[in-house]
């Protein structure tokens, strides 16, 4: 069940909670995969709401697939880290308000054996950038902390946050 729809059915577009999974995809190169979000124009892990009764590694593994075309297993993912706080408030275009608590794990993946065909219409492009070449302020501000917990602090280790 889309738990999404169905909160939004009984409570509109009052603010509420759920919970986020995504995976934070590096190629070879250590280069991320980046979405650019049909909704509002912004930058993006592959990632989503997880669904009524769905595990957190299959509600990641099916929005990055769902997104990108990218087929994962659980094998291929571990947990970076679960982040929480104001950074995850997500205000949609139709004035949904949704506080994210967000799963986030880490995939590497070799480009040139993955094909990149989404098979949902939530992006507008999708490819791999260098991380100096991100705009960080133009990233999701839960995925902006997720890159420079990454990248600039070198966290390695499981985060909690």
């Amino acid at each position: 069940m889309d738990y999404i729809k169905y909160i939004r059915g009984l409570i509109g577009h009052k603010e509420v909670m759920a919970i986020g999974v995504a995976i934070l995809v590096l190629n070879e190169k250590e280069e991320v995969l980046l979405e650019t979000r049909s909704d509002n124009g912004k930058f993006s892990f592959p990632g989503g709401a997880l669904n009524m009764g769905e595990k957190v590694k299959s509600g990641a593994i099916r929005e990055t697939y769902e997104e990108t075309g990218i087929k994962l297993n659980e094998k291929d993912i571990t947990l970076l880290g679960i982040f929480s706080g104001p950074e995850g408030r997500m205000e949609y275009p139709n004035e949904d308000v949704t506080y994210y608590t967000d799963i986030i794990f880490l995939a590497r993946v070799n480009s040139s054996e993955v094909k990149i065909k989404p098979l949902d219409h939530e992006s507008k492009e999708i490819k791999f950038v260098p991380f100096d070449k991100i705009d960080l302020a133009n990233c999701l501000t839960m995925d902006q902390r997720v890159l420079k917990s990454y990248f600039i602090d070198k966290n390695r280790e499981v985060v909690v946050d």
